[in-house]
């Protein structure tokens, strides 16, 4: 693999394990700070909706971003 495509491809895996990252802390600070729910005017139901999609979106953006970064 030409050097170039190896530098983009890694670029692109570590913005991925990036953007996962701050979805797993967005849905920490979703489950743990009552005023952002407040400010972001989640209900009580929806609490474990949002924090669910935040931590699988986290997870296989993660994940996609691992395997990129090898190759």
């Amino acid at each position: 693999m030409p050097k170039p495509r190896k530098i983009v491809s890694q670029l692109i895996g570590a913005i991925q394990c990036g953007l996962g990252v701050l979805a797993l802390i967005s849905a920490y600070i979703i489950y743990a700070s009552p005023s952002t729910r407040d400010l972001l005017a989640i209900t009580s139901e929806e609490i474990y909706l949002y924090m669910f999609l935040f931590f699988i979106f986290g997870l296989f953006s993660i994940l996609s971003g691992l395997l990129v970064r090898k190759e």
